[in-house]
């Protein structure tokens, strides 16, 4: 008898040594992170995931990489995943708030903390369904006396339980029969829950084919997941959707702007503005980057009518014969050196400046831009273009210290790539100033 509870003992304790066990890319994982080796890391997690999809472990370790980032909607999609497979997990709606923080959507923020709420209460019913199984044997035993009556009730039991959990499992994959997936899913999407409303997407066009209304919020929601692609596609089938299908336009020009398409960009604002009410959500929002790509069209026109026209003077120069080269290139430098007009402090102004060669003047007003209020667009753009400026007076330090500004505080923006690229290279230049000529501009 002892022998056998003792093997007992140990095939339990061997058991629970292994649901315990701590699987080693989550350590390999975290050593890669401990380094700031962050791809390295997510690479551990992906395999881990690729072994089992509902690894809830491997989403909240990738999570956190996410963060620390700053691939706040990354971080997002993972933490949603997480909490979807185990509701239980508080710590994943407190993540999916916290990088709905960092990236400025505290309403967002809120509707996360409130789902911990129903998680809380998730995890209960399972406590209080163990604690009536442990007193099941009991009341058993008490009936054993009566064979009769136990006999009468064990059939009932036994039909009652699968049907409870047939009935919870539905409910569970797909909206009741008499719930619109339509209407579940737009309130998913009004309380930022994209996750979960979009498989109800697909039901909904499965219920009513070719609805506009669907695909736009379908695109909304793949959007808002940084699933562009998929997006793109449901948001063009999604503008003539009369409630809310002029938006389509505004959500397209987002994605060509992160896909540096500029002609489809303006070409998706102006539908949008078109169309827009005086009051429209986006509006304004549509009108300053539509400026914003104008100012930066004529600023990169005027930068090469410029430099057409000295590449000219100067052909014709070597043309009289006579080394009027020099002088011709003197005449421009003394043209640049001229008193910059003055002009309000605006992007466009600053951006026209600097085109003109008024580098310092072109400098004080990013500068006095950077200390106003300005879109988070318009203030990496000021940082980008002051690094520039800086390079070209030679003031290499000062440029590599912009450069890496825009890196580290817009790593998602348009132009950190860009800033990127000038950040090497001005570091490089900061090396060897001594060793290179002086600059004509």
């Amino acid at each position: 008898m002892n022998k056998k509870l003792s093997f007992i003992a140990l095939a339990f304790l061997l058991g629970m040594s292994q649901s315990w066990a701590v699987d080693p890319r989550i350590e390999q994982g975290a050593r890669f992170e401990a380094k700031g080796q962050y791809e390295k890391a997510l690479g551990e997690y992906r395999a881990m995931l690729a072994e089992n999809k509902k690894n809830t472990e491997a989403y909240m370790a990738a999570g956190k990489v996410r963060m620390k980032m700053k691939d706040y909607k990354g971080a997002v999609a993972n933490f949603r995943l997480a909490y979807g497979y185990d509701p239980s997990l508080t710590e994943a709606y407190e993540g999916a708030a916290k990088a709905y923080e960092a990236m400025g959507q505290q309403a967002k923020a809120d509707a996360e903390r409130a789902k911990t709420k129903g998680a809380k209460t998730a995890s209960a019913a399972p406590a209080a369904t163990k604690a009536e199984a442990k007193a099941e044997p009991a009341k058993t035993q008490a009936k054993a006396a009566q064979p009769a009556q136990t006999a009468q009730a064990t059939p009932a039991v036994k039909t009652a339980a699968p049907a409870k959990a047939e009935t919870a499992k539905a409910a569970q994959t797909a909206p009741a029969d008499n719930e619109d997936p339509f209407e579940k899913g737009k309130a998913l999407v009004a309380e930022g829950r994209f996750a979960e409303a979009a498989p109800l997407w697909r039901a909904a066009l499965a219920k009513k084919p070719g609805d506009a209304g669907a695909y736009f919020y379908a695109g909304l929601t793949r959007y808002e997941m940084g699933e562009y692609d998929k997006a793109e596609f449901n948001l063009k089938k999604g503008l003539p959707y009369k409630e809310r299908g002029n938006e389509a336009n505004y959500y397209l020009a987002k994605i060509y702007q992160k896909g540096k398409k500029t002609d489809l960009e303006k070409k998706s604002l102006a539908a949008y503005l078109k169309k827009a009410a005086p009051d429209a959500k986006f509006r304004k929002a549509a009108e300053d980057r539509l400026a914003e790509i104008n100012a930066l069209a004529n600023a990169a026109a005027e930068e090469k009518a410029l430099k057409e026209a000295e590449a000219k003077a100067l052909k014709e120069a070597k043309k009289t014969g006579n080394d009027k080269a020099r002088s011709a290139e003197t005449a421009v430098s003394s043209q640049k050196e001229d008193v910059a007009p003055t002009a309000t402090n605006s992007i466009a102004n600053a951006n026209a400046l600097y085109a003109d060669g008024y580098n310092e003047a072109a400098l004080q007003m990013y500068k006095a831009l950077l200390e106003n209020e300005i879109t988070p667009d318009e203030r990496y753009f000021a940082m980008l273009q002051m690094g520039n400026i800086y390079r070209e007076m030679r003031d290499f330090h000062s440029a590599v210290t912009r450069y890496r500004d825009v890196v580290r505080e817009f790593p998602d923006s348009d132009w950190a790539t860009e800033a990127e690229r000038a950040l090497e290279d001005a570091v490089w230049l900061e090396k060897h100033a001594s060793e290179l000529p002086r600059n004509k501009r």
